[in-house]
């Protein structure tokens, strides 16, 4: 009787880690992206936000203010 008790502890023990972890709130989801994909992402999401900028600047003003001709 105690060498199946032994045993079926040794079966539970892992089997219930294994499921304690698959359901963990912390997943790896891997997403197929490699490094040149998230370098061109990271690098065209700068580019529309220097031309945000860009487009939120007044360039009509003259340089120097006091010249009004």
């Amino acid at each position: 009787m105690i060498p199946w008790l032994i045993l079926t502890a040794i079966l539970v023990g892992p089997a219930g880690w294994v499921l304690g972890h698959r359901t963990a709130r912390i997943r790896i989801i891997p997403i197929g992206a490699i490094l040149t994909e998230d370098q061109t992402a990271i690098a065209a999401e700068e580019v529309d936000r220097f031309w945000q900028i860009v487009d939120g600047l007044d360039l009509d003003q003259p340089d120097d203010p006091r010249s009004s001709t």
